[in-house]
């Protein structure tokens, strides 16, 4: 069964449509640069009031050792890294590597570090709503995470039109949705609804 990680909460208030939903993972973007960044104070009292079932991510783009002494101690359940420039060292919590692919080529070069507890595909631009070029990517790499067990997360542009294609194409073994499930005002809890219904009724 797929599962399901709904990203870039930023809101107290968006936990009941993602409790009511059932879903696996929220996203917590900390990273200046984005609209949806939080603080670490902010996600500690937002995730307060999460299901216990809902495992938090913490989404980052090549973080300081301070950040992610920070994360562990707020107690996320696992690490997002973007543009990670080498793996820390004795981490206490579980990696999730993150790669643009931007080409076949690029995707093709992609080496799976050692600690690595999951690889995340997203799209050339960050919070763009688009996909990267499913057609394009090299089958033989998912083939290969999937003999050696590493779980595998398809982000980027994903939305309730796509998302079937997606899961048909790649099999993976969570869907990442931020962008697409977006209203004036946060998350929009009917575009998160028909997102988790979506993916549950291709099982």
């Amino acid at each position: 069964m797929t599962k399901i990680k709904i990203c870039g909460i930023t809101r107290e208030s968006e936990t009941e449509v993602l409790n009511r939903m059932q879903v696996d993972y929220a996203g917590f973007v900390f990273f200046e640069k984005s609209k949806r960044n939080v603080s670490i104070e902010q996600a500690k009292e937002i995730k307060k009031h999460l299901k216990p079932s809902i495992k938090t991510v913490a989404v980052t783009v090549n973080p300081a050792l301070d950040l992610i002494d920070e994360i562990i101690e707020a107690g996320f359940d696992i690490l997002q890294i973007h543009k990670m420039q080498e793996f820390p060292e004795n981490l206490k919590i579980p990696v999730w590597v993150a790669y643009q692919v931007r080409s076949r080529k690029e995707a093709e070069e992609i080496n799976v570090l050692d600690g690595t507890s999951g690889i995340l595909l997203d799209a050339p631009e960050y919070g763009s709503g688009k996909t990267f070029s499913w057609q394009d990517f090299p089958m033989k790499k998912r083939r290969e995470w999937q003999e050696r067990r590493i779980p595998f997360i398809l982000a980027g542009g994903l939305s309730s039109e796509n998302v079937e294609e997606g899961i048909r194409l790649f099999e993976p073994d969570v869907v990442d949705v931020s962008s697409s499930v977006e209203g004036e005002h946060g998350k929009d809890y009917k575009k998160v609804e028909a997102f988790v219904r979506k993916v549950r009724e291709h099982e």
